[in-house]
């Protein structure tokens, strides 16, 4: 084999092996794409669950205080 072709098989060899590892990368990245994107929704469902329960509280402590509210009024009427 001349060194010419030495050379281009060689420099195919590497063409494909710079493939390879970009092919890799990319699909590394995907899985990680993928694997925060679980993450942010996870996270934003636990987000959402504790700012509901907040809410509830405040809404449960409001009806309790207007309740009493609404009692002394009409008990000074």
């Amino acid at each position: 084999m001349s060194q010419s072709a030495r050379l281009a098989v060689a420099q195919s060899n590497e063409k494909g092996t710079e493939r390879d590892e970009a092919l890799a990368e990319v699909r590394q990245l995907i899985i990680d794409l993928r694997d925060a994107a679980q993450d942010g929704r996870d996270l934003a469902r636990r987000y959402a669950d504790v700012l509901q329960n907040v809410v509830d509280e405040y809404c449960i402590e409001f009806e309790k205080r207007a309740e009493a509210a609404l009692a002394r009024l009409e008990a000074a009427a």
